[in-house]
């Protein structure tokens, strides 16, 4: 079962002499850190208990390549992963909540008004 929040996997740092590489796979970490935050928005948006992620839905709202969406998130599953989120786990999730007039929440960044 995925801990939450979601923590994604990233790619570690290239060290070797090919700067476009290097810059290639620090862009890549850039996108995971994006595609962590979605994953964490939705599961702090959606009342349910138990959610399921889709790859696809991630991958279409933040327009990257699903495979670097199942690279970050993936616990072996092709489509999407499952995740239970526990009454306790609901605090934890907080700062990614969004409200619904897209004013500022508690993050102090303001929230998207559509899903």
């Amino acid at each position: 079962m995925m801990p939450v929040p979601i923590r994604a996997s990233r790619k570690p740092a290239y060290r070797g002499r090919d700067l476009t590489k290097a810059q290639r796979v620090a862009d890549q970490n850039r996108i995971i850190d994006r595609i962590e935050r979605r994953a964490n928005e939705i599961l702090a948006n959606c009342p349910d208990d138990w959610q399921t992620l889709s790859f696809g839905q991630i991958a279409n709202d933040l327009c990257v390549d699903v495979k670097l969406v199942w690279f970050a998130l993936s616990d072996g599953n092709q489509n999407g992963i499952g995740v239970r989120v526990a009454p306790s786990d609901r605090e934890l999730l907080e700062p990614f909540k969004r409200c619904p007039h897209g004013l500022a929440t508690s993050s102090g960044r303001a929230g998207r008004t559509s899903a």
